[in-house]
């Protein structure tokens, strides 16, 4: 498949250089530890030299688009109680995630999921208020040692495409309370696609809620999320 690197660039901007970590794992000259380690290696530096919170959250715009780029997660907000946000960075997407469900009449509690530690601290610097509520550890095995979460908030690109779904079921079963929420925020994909829900949902990961807006870039492009339920017994 010929990719179109405007359009790459729309959704990734490190598109490159996440396709050659990608390729590397493929090939064996990476394992999964490895592949991880590497995803981590190409956000660490730029996040910390960062100026400004949402940069140190890889967004690239100000407030506003911020506002306009991420403010449709909201929709998926549908009860107070706590949420997890998980690859915090510097702690903005908490910061927002509380403001969109107080917005709605709901008192979320956010909490973050870090696996570079330097963001972990860089986020409990930034929220003192938030310091323990702020954890290092890898979404794929990690694990609360106390309560579970009401909602969880997870971008796909936290696992290999190929373990995309076993990271599902794993927040599901181990991070989430039995009827808690699991929300995937695709970003920019292509409208004709679902390659992310594709890569995660199955006969037993269900998807029950889908959004999605215009990119203003790209027509060929929306920005999307969508949901997973658990199922209390």
């Amino acid at each position: 498949m010929t990719l179109d690197p405007g359009m790459e660039q729309l959704k990734e901007r490190a598109w490159q250089e996440v396709a050659a970590i990608d390729r590397a794992l493929a090939e064996g000259r990476l394992d999964e530890p490895g592949w991880h380690a590497a995803m981590a290696d190409l956000v660490r530096p730029a996040y910390l030299a960062a100026n400004n919170p949402y940069a140190q959250a890889g967004h690239g715009g100000d407030a506003a688009s911020w506002e306009a780029s991420r403010g449709f997660l909201a929709a998926a907000l549908h009860r107070s109680g706590t949420i997890l946000d998980v690859g915090c960075a510097g702690g903005i997407m908490m910061e927002s995630l509380q403001r969109w469900g107080a917005a709605k009449g709901l008192a979320l509690q956010p909490h973050g999921l870090e696996i570079v530690p330097e963001l972990a601290e860089l986020a409990r610097r930034r929220l003192p208020q938030w310091h323990e509520r702020i954890y290092v550890g890898n979404i794929r095995t990690w694990e609360p040692s106390g309560q579970r979460f009401d909602l969880a908030l997870v971008r796909p690109e936290y696992a290999p495409q190929h373990r995309r779904a076993e990271m599902a079921r794993h927040i599901l079963d181990r991070v989430l309370t039995p009827n808690g929420r699991l929300i995937v925020f695709v970003g920019a994909e292509e409208v004709a696609q679902r390659r992310v829900e594709a890569s995660m949902a199955g006969p037993d990961l269900a998807v029950h809620g889908r959004v999605e807006v215009p990119h203003p870039g790209d027509t060929r492009l929306v920005r999307r999320l969508f949901w997973m339920d658990g199922q209390a017994t």
